[in-house]
């Protein structure tokens, strides 16, 4: 499968050699931690492993170097290959389906439960039952994502928390206090206060036809009391909540809060709007604040990530996990686990995340009083928005056919095109609203194979 320079650079085999890795001494040392130094296994021949890349060169090559490591150690021959997100779940599938695929993948959103469903996935409840007490446990919140039946499929290896980013300076400016809003009607009346079209705007709310769009919009209606199916599973996405998010969208814009070219933005257009000052509130991963503190300390010292700000029913941020899955295709299953098992010590795992720069957050609770993340206050909120996550599929039951549905609807971009009813074709929010529940109960019978 062709791979762009970008992801050649991140291909990683065991003879690659990472010079200057800090943290890598104990890392190193454990990764050399397999059932063969024991006397209890012996492996051999290779294992190829795919992976999303981190979004920094360092975290890619120091991931690549553990599992290399490993593999020098214990006789394998070990690849890894970090490939762009943006299509990363169409190169799975193709390669699903043409009988190639690898013997470990990083499964990001909720592919773990859709191959589950498939019968695709290695059955890997005594491995997390190995790992889950290290380093404090793992976050109860990822488990769902991860596990059906009784059974878990995946290891979490990292925490997807998104956050509101809010320019401190600007809030003080308008309020006296420099202290993010806690609320959505907080952020707007500091939003208007600070608006100067066109160098300057409040919301940069992510309107593209993308998946930012999808998440921020399914935000706001968690945040306003709403969900996108019922407690049977059943789309649920036309009630009052939604047409109360909806028309918080239409004030905004019709306000001229939001980016005049927000319907046309891609995934990165949100993190450039604030990288260049343009928006004083936008919402995103951790992945803006690993850019501010590389090329931009003037503005991190201006900039928080704060919880989700709280609608009229509270604040619920969506979570998520990206984690490790073996095929049952593999030939070398034993070694997938063993790799995967010296991976996750809390030593190895925190080494990636302090190269990856925050935007991979950790799994294990007491990771989070390492000096990486004390020295950084910016993330102190962190383990309270975990805490208070709500799924996609609240309220219902996190079912594989449900998850299947709700992954098709997103790749549908049925949220999305809610939004885009509203900025770009000037439905009402009413309106909108209806036309994305017939949407989503079409998405939802195609996926089921009604």
């Amino acid at each position: 499968m062709g791979t762009t320079t970008r992801n050649d650079k991140a291909r990683t085999n065991r003879r690659t050699v990472l010079k200057g890795a800090a943290g890598l001494g104990a890392a190193a040392a454990l990764a050399g931690r397999g059932v063969r130094k024991t006397g209890a296994q012996e492996f051999s021949g290779r294992l190829t492993v795919w992976g999303v890349v981190s979004f920094t060169e360092e975290g890619d090559e120091v991931l690549g170097q553990q599992m290399a490591d490993w593999g020098d150690a214990n006789g394998v021959e070990v690849e890894y290959v970090a490939l762009p997100g943006s299509d990363y779940t169409t190169k799975l599938a193709t390669a699903v389906e043409a009988g190639s695929v690898p013997d470990v993948v990083m499964m990001i959103g909720d592919l773990t439960l859709f191959y589950a469903d498939q019968d695709r996935l290695v059955d890997l409840t005594e491995l997390y039952d190995n790992v889950k007490t290290l380093g404090g446990g793992m976050w109860d919140a990822l488990l769902p994502h991860v596990q059906a039946d009784g059974k878990t499929y995946s290891i979490p290896m990292q925490t997807d928390v998104s956050v509101m980013y809010a320019r401190l300076d600007l809030c003080e400016q308008v309020t006296g206090v420099r202290e993010a809003p806690k609320t959505l009607d907080e952020m707007e009346a500091i939003a208007r206060e600070v608006t100067e079209p066109p160098r300057q705007f409040g919301i940069g709310l992510t309107c593209g036809r993308v998946p930012d769009a999808n998440g921020q919009i399914i935000q706001l209606i968690l945040a306003d009391g709403g969900s996108i199916v019922d407690e049977s599973g059943a789309p649920a996405i036309n009630t009052e909540a939604t047409i109360s998010a909806l028309t918080r969208v239409e004030r905004w814009w019709k306000d001229g809060l939001i980016p005049q070219d927000s319907p046309a933005w891609d995934d990165s257009s949100n993190n450039k709007s604030y990288q260049s000052y343009q928006s004083a509130f936008v919402f995103n991963p951790a992945s803006i604040f690993a850019f501010l503190e590389a090329n931009d300390p003037d503005l991190l010292a201006e900039t928080t990530q704060a919880p989700f700000p709280a609608g009229t029913g509270g604040s619920f941020p969506t979570i998520g996990t990206w984690s490790w899955s073996v095929f049952n295709a593999s030939e070398n299953v034993d070694a997938a686990k063993a790799l995967i098992t010296a991976i996750m010590q809390p030593e190895m795992v925190q080494a990636v995340y302090e190269k990856v720069g925050g935007r991979w957050y950790p799994v294990y609770k007491d990771l989070v009083t390492a000096p990486f993340w004390a020295e950084r206050p910016f993330f102190n909120e962190f383990p309270t928005i975990i805490e208070n996550g709500r799924p996609l599929w609240f309220p219902a039951e996190g079912t594989p056919q449900l998850l299947t549905q709700l992954s098709a609807a997103d790749q549908k971009f049925v949220m999305a095109d809610m939004v885009q009813d509203i900025v770009v074709n000037g439905a009402t929010p009413a309106d909108a609203a209806a036309a994305a529940q017939t949407r989503l109960e079409q998405a939802f019978a195609e996926a089921a194979g009604a």
